[in-house]
């Protein structure tokens, strides 16, 4: 068994090794880790947004809107496109946050057929009150890593995810 005290992950390949020698398993020693960091890291920032009445699709779009520059207006397509969901969830994000008052939808003159999702100012002064606590609290999950070790993570997980996104037709299933 694992000699390291608390190695639950080593434990599972360990105990996978035994069950299983004939299938590979030393993927489980990143991916475990990696999943149960994501739970983390969501459940914490779950947190952090409650106390402010929202939750990450919130988050995704102010953020998005307020990157993409003066005037903070995207078209809904585009809206979609960078936070990765479907037309229908972003606009059942976009309802929500208009009922909220954190963003408007803006149709382009003289056609009008064209939608554009534009950050409020309310949403600008929210996003702006929130983002330091979000960022203070992502921060607090850095806590046990050192500066060097924070570089070569980060540059890891840059590393494999662009290598995923260029090549997710080619994984099993067709997704990441």
């Amino acid at each position: 068994m694992s000699d390291v005290p608390g190695d639950e992950v080593g434990k599972l390949v360990e105990a996978w090794g035994r069950e299983r020698p004939d299938v590979d398993v030393s993927s489980i020693g990143i991916i475990t880790p990696v999943w149960r960091l994501a739970s983390v890291v969501m459940d914490h920032r779950a947190r952090v947004l409650a106390r402010h009445g929202l939750d990450q699709s919130h988050l995704d779009v102010l953020v998005t809107l307020r990157l993409s520059g003066a005037p903070y207006r995207l078209s809904a397509g585009e809206l979609s496109r960078r936070c990765r969901v479907t037309p229908g969830a972003t606009t059942q994000r976009v309802q929500a946050m208009e009922r909220l008052g954190l963003v408007a939808r803006v149709r382009e003159e003289p056609d009008r057929r064209t939608v554009h999702v534009q950050l409020t100012p309310a949403g600008s002064s929210r996003l702006d009150g929130l983002i330091a606590e979000v960022m203070a609290a992502d921060e607090a999950l850095l806590v046990g890593l050192q500066p060097e070790q924070r570089t070569a993570l980060e540059s890891l997980l840059r590393t494999w995810l662009r290598s995923l996104e260029a090549g997710v037709a080619r994984l099993p299933g067709g997704s990441a």
